[in-house]
């Protein structure tokens, strides 16, 4: 035999979730021009400790090396380009510096010859020395002319050479600082989690990834939360710093406490195979298990509801069902009998009365 007695009825939600970090450190392939793609050649192993400094993979360089060779080999000729110009465009000057002095020792020759011409000199001589000192004059202003041009064209040429110079040397940087950034260091310590391909299995060495893959990460076991998936129905029902406890699948016995810091506020279909609404809630884990607990562990969360005012509670066992219409026993002098009631929120153990008991009044057990 049981009563109906006021009290606030405890009821609880069931949902599913799964192990995340708070704070979480994703290591990534570098930003490397003209390449998207990459290959895993080597991994720290999945579960390992690793200090700040340590390499935890290392990304294939080969294709990286073989256009280093190439840049290399072209800075290296364009360096070669840059010393034969200077030589040439050296020569080149002293020659026609040769040739400048050469026409104005001619142009002085012709201008004295015709300067020192008088009366006993046939006039026509006299017009051929004149002649003679105006084409020697040109000559030395064509000659000067290209020491101007060979100046101008030098400067141009070692602009060039020096433009080609800095580009494949920057290009030459850039690849030795991309062949070393494929070389991913952890940037602090703390246990390897291998990330997850676009089909969900983990990386493996081998393996092609690509820009913006998390090729691992290196979360802090200190601070962990649940990421949850909670039924459309129970939206109404889920509240912030709503406390729950947690199970983990691979450790059912021991019982995680927490409460719940974050609801989402989409809707969302759980997946394509299953078309049940639900929303996403985060959790956060008051004593965290170091030793038990890693990032994807999958858990059953019990979230804790409870009524703002008190209720008739009854128990549970003592509610029957005849065509849909809820009774309880009532005992009485000559046995018992049949009393309708209107059932309100259900709970794990006990159900609220709207209607049909008292508080105190005594019903039967089966």
């Amino acid at each position: 035999m049981t009563s109906a007695e006021l009290g606030v009825l405890r009821q609880s939600i069931v949902a599913t979730g799964e192990l995340v970090s708070a704070d979480t450190v994703s290591m990534m392939p570098p930003s490397i021009r003209r390449v998207w793609q990459y290959q895993v050649k080597q991994l720290a192993p999945e579960g390992s400790q690793v200090q700040e400094g340590d390499m935890v993979a290392q990304l294939d360089t080969s294709e990286l090396t073989q256009r280093l060779l190439v840049k290399t080999a072209k800075m290296e000729a364009t360096l070669q380009n840059i010393e034969t110009a200077k030589l040439r465009n050296a020569k080149k000057l002293e020659e026609l510096r040769l040739d400048l002095a050469e026409a104005k020792m001619s142009f002085e020759k012709a201008q004295r010859k015709f300067n020192l011409s008088d009366e006993t000199v046939a006039a026509i001589d006299k017009i051929k020395y004149e002649k003679d000192a105006a084409i020697a004059k040109d000559k030395v202003q064509l000659i000067t002319q290209k020491i101007q041009l060979e100046n101008q064209s030098a400067k141009q040429r070692e602009a060039m050479l020096e433009g080609d110079k800095h580009k494949f040397s920057s290009e030459v940087v850039a690849l030795k600082r991309g062949i070393t950034s494929l070389t991913l260091i952890a940037p602090r310590a703390g246990m390897v989690v291998y990330g997850n391909d676009s089909q969900g299995n983990k990386i493996k060495e081998g393996q092609s990834v690509y820009m913006g893959d998390a090729v691992l990460s290196i979360p802090d076991l200190n601070h962990m939360l649940v990421n949850m998936t909670i039924p459309e129905v129970e939206a109404s029902r889920v509240k912030l710093g709503q406390k729950l406890k947690i199970r983990l699948d691979a450790n059912p016995d021991k019982v995680f406490y927490g409460k719940i810091i974050e609801l989402g506020a989409v809707f969302r279909h759980k997946n394509q195979d299953v078309p049940l609404v639900v929303f996403d809630a985060v959790a956060s884990i008051d004593e965290a298990d170091t030793d038990l607990m890693r990032p994807g562990m999958t858990a059953k969360i019990s979230i804790d509801i409870a009524n703002d005012k008190e209720e008739l509670l009854l128990s549970l066992d003592a509610v029957h069902y005849e065509s849909g219409q809820a009774y309880v026993l009532l005992p009485g002098l000559f046995g018992e009998s049949k009393q309708a009631v209107t059932i309100g929120t259900i709970g794990k153990e006990q159900v609220s009365i709207n209607t049909g008991l008292k508080v105190g009044q005594e019903v039967l057990l089966p």
